[in-house]
């Protein structure tokens, strides 16, 4: 009961507060999933939960409504985890899961909701190869995406990248995060906070090919922008620099 009574006052706090916070004196572009846009987020199979939270996180946290996610059958799926997407910032109750049997019903169950105005976001999940999906599929995503400014997001898990209308295309991998301070008296240092390693390789007016390697901010609940800074501070203790992006724990599955 006292974990249920913590969960839902951390819950509040994270779904009441503003997703998207950056500072101001900061001039260096930021990973987004822009409304009204197509993105493809790539990565490998063992960095599912990263670009997962990455897609869920930057695509509906900070927008209200229906969060429409087409997932394939397949076993390798990740299992969704509640109060993982509560630290996103995302209500499980906004979630509509529709599970696919096959490429061509994700692609048409995902096309149907981008043609829904109202959605926060449409979100197709696949793993490997997606037959049909090619650039004339991807520019009827982009109409109906334009159309409704919903943004559409495919989360390609062990796929090749290949020539689509998208406006964007990241890859996303979890990466190695600096060790936190051991407590007084003890020997070993606690593991570091969840970090990822993202790379622009498509973006329309933006610097594709920049990476960027974002780390988790307890502070804020979210990922901050350490890229190219110490990341320490001389006591020891993480050192707060860059943007708060509006990502969360790597806890939806």
């Amino acid at each position: 009961m006292e974990h249920n009574r913590n969960m839902e006052s951390v819950s509040a706090s994270i779904l009441t507060t503003p997703a998207w916070r950056l500072r101001p004196a900061l001039q260096r572009p930021v990973p987004m999933l822009a409304a009204g846009q197509v993105h493809e987020v790539h990565g490998q199979g063992d960095d599912r939960a990263a670009g997962l939270a990455f897609a869920l996180g930057l695509g509906a946290a900070n927008r209200s409504g229906t969060v429409l996610m087409v997932r394939s059958g397949r076993r390798q799926s990740l299992a969704l985890y509640g109060e993982g997407l509560m630290l996103l910032g995302i209500d499980p109750a906004r979630l509509l899961l529709v599970e696919a049997g096959d490429a061509a019903t994700l692609l048409r169950a995902g096309l149907e909701g981008a043609r829904c105005p109202g959605l926060a976001l449409v979100l197709l999940e696949s793993e490997g190869p997606l037959k049909g999906y090619d650039l004339t599929a991807s520019r009827r995503f982009v109409l109906a995406a334009e159309r409704t400014q919903t943004p559409v997001v495919l989360l390609r898990h062990a796929a090749k990248a290949q020539p689509s209308a998208a406006h964007t295309r990241w890859q996303v991998a979890s990466a190695p995060s600096q060790p936190l301070a051991a407590p007084p008296g003890a020997q070993v240092r606690p593991p570091g906070l969840p970090a990822l390693a993202v790379e622009a390789l498509r973006w329309r007016g933006g610097p594709a090919g920049q990476t960027w390697h974002l780390q988790w901010d307890e502070q804020h609940g979210g990922f901050r922008d350490t890229t190219g800074t110490s990341n320490r501070s001389e006591n020891g203790q993480a050192a707060p620099s860059g943007a708060v992006l509006p990502l969360a724990a790597l806890r939806a599955g």
